[in-house]
């Protein structure tokens, strides 16, 4: 029987690299669109004794040879895009070394006077990352990402976007306390919904493992209670037997009153064997918990099928019954029973007023039965999920060596049942012509 717990997923360390790749290529998309351009240095004050004084606050390498060839912003810019992007790309792994490798470029600023709004960006994308995973490892990177935001408000700092420089706050960079106050409440609202994301994909897998925790509780609950109540009717029918086999070797001595002492021996023996087997079976339903009280009566057979159909019908079910039950031994034909049983069921819940077919077949070593009703809509075949009843039929064919097949074949939900049985003679030429009606089931 197939287990219905969930199997790891090969795809999920696929997946942790979706968001991170998408928001890598996002970033840098924008940092192409952003380069990076330094102002010209601000004009010289003369001083009173004829001296000229750089403002203080100008960029240590403005107009500088370093700058004037033009290859150290070069390398800035594209070293400083790279590390943001591969940052964006380890944050869910390394969110630390993330956090670094999105930071370094900052401490250009000073010497440049200027920086690229995608590098704080890349610290905003690294937090919403990271939070996916742990609030804990989320700190660092969300308290570098506030501190960045907070010094470009302060600092008067331009910083290279799309649409040019620009300054925290207003135009000029005045009031850089509210331009603080806004990018903090605009980080800790994209951090919130990526923390809500996050709860959200959290609770629906708990409830896909609650779900699938409880199939597989109710498949072993049905399975143990199949089997439990298995053995007790396999009990029923043993011990009818032994107990004819225990009656038979004591009475066989007053049947046969010529037997001769060893003959007799043997019979009691036999006999005590007999009884000492239903003891035993006796304690096996002990074990099982079976009351005293259990309802004792003849075992249904195959052909206690047609019961069952009158009482389906009755009930204003439509049901037809076709094929051969003869001869089928008795723990087959009480599984076959059981299974019609449960098929009955399932047809008056999942197809009300559909007309149902139970075809019955006991060909050569092979005895079974084909229970057919519509379905609508029809579905695909492999499509049904079994329930309770079915797996506990399974568990009854297999415990006799049979096969269930359960499946929708068009626009029908086919049920068959095959269990082995022992060669049987041959039957009369009614059952024959039937039996050829009902070859398709075994």
């Amino acid at each position: 029987m197939t287990s219905t717990v969930a199997a790891p997923n090969p795809l999920r360390p696929a997946r942790a690299w979706v968001a991170p790749a998408a928001m890598a290529a996002v970033l840098g998309l924008f940092l192409l669109a952003s380069p990076l351009r330094v102002e010209e240095a601000p004009l010289a004050v003369e001083q009173p004794d004829g001296t000229w004084d750089t403002p203080a606050g100008t960029p240590y390498l403005v107009e500088t040879s370093w700058l004037d060839s033009g290859y150290f912003l070069w390398f800035v810019t594209w070293a400083a895009g790279l590390s943001c992007v591969t940052a964006v790309l380890v944050a869910r792994r390394r969110p630390v070394l993330a956090t670094l490798l999105a930071a370094w470029p900052f401490l250009t600023v000073p010497l440049l006077g200027t920086f690229v709004w995608g590098w704080w960006l890349a610290l905003l994308m690294i937090t919403c990352l990271v939070v996916q995973d742990s609030w804990r490892r989320a700190v660092v990177p969300l308290v570098v990402t506030l501190a960045g935001a907070w010094l470009y408000a302060l600092t008067n700092v331009p910083a290279a976007l799309p649409i040019g420089p620009v300054h925290a706050g207003s135009y000029d960079g005045e009031r850089p306390v509210e331009a603080g106050l806004i990018y903090t409440v605009a980080v800790s609202l994209v951090v919130g919904v990526a923390a809500v994301v996050r709860t959200a994909r959290a609770s629906s897998r708990r409830s896909l493992a609650a779900a699938a925790t409880e199939r597989h509780a109710l498949e072993v609950e049905s399975v143990a209670v199949e089997r439990a109540r298995l053995a007790r009717d396999l009990h029923d029918v043993v011990a009818h037997h032994v107990s004819l086999v225990a009656v038979r070797a004591e009475s066989a001595p007053y049947t046969y009153p010529d037997l001769g002492d060893d003959a007799r021996r043997v019979l009691a023996d036999i006999a005590g064997d007999a009884r000492e087997a239903l003891g035993e079976l006796r304690q096996v339903l002990a074990v099982l918990q079976r009351t005293d009280g259990s309802a004792r009566a003849p075992q249904p057979t195959a052909c206690d099928i047609a019961g069952l159909v009158e009482q389906a019908r009755a009930a204003g079910q439509d049901v037809t019954l076709t094929g051969d039950c003869e001869d089928v031994p008795a723990a087959q034909g009480y599984v076959l029973y059981r299974a019609a049983q449960e098929a009955l069921t399932n047809a008056r819940r999942h197809a009300p007023g559909a007309p149902t077919t139970i075809t019955l077949a006991h060909v050569s070593d092979v005895a079974g039965l084909r229970v057919t009703n519509p379905v609508d809509p029809p579905a695909g075949a492999g499509d049904v999920v079994p329930g309770g009843g079915l797996i506990g039929m399974r568990e009854r064919v297999e415990a006799l060596g049979g096969v269930v097949t359960a499946e929708r074949e068009g626009p029908e939900f086919v049920l068959v049942v095959s269990l082995p049985v022992g060669p049987r003679e041959a039957v009369p030429a009614v059952g024959r012509d039937v039996r050829r009606d009902a070859a398709g089931v075994a």
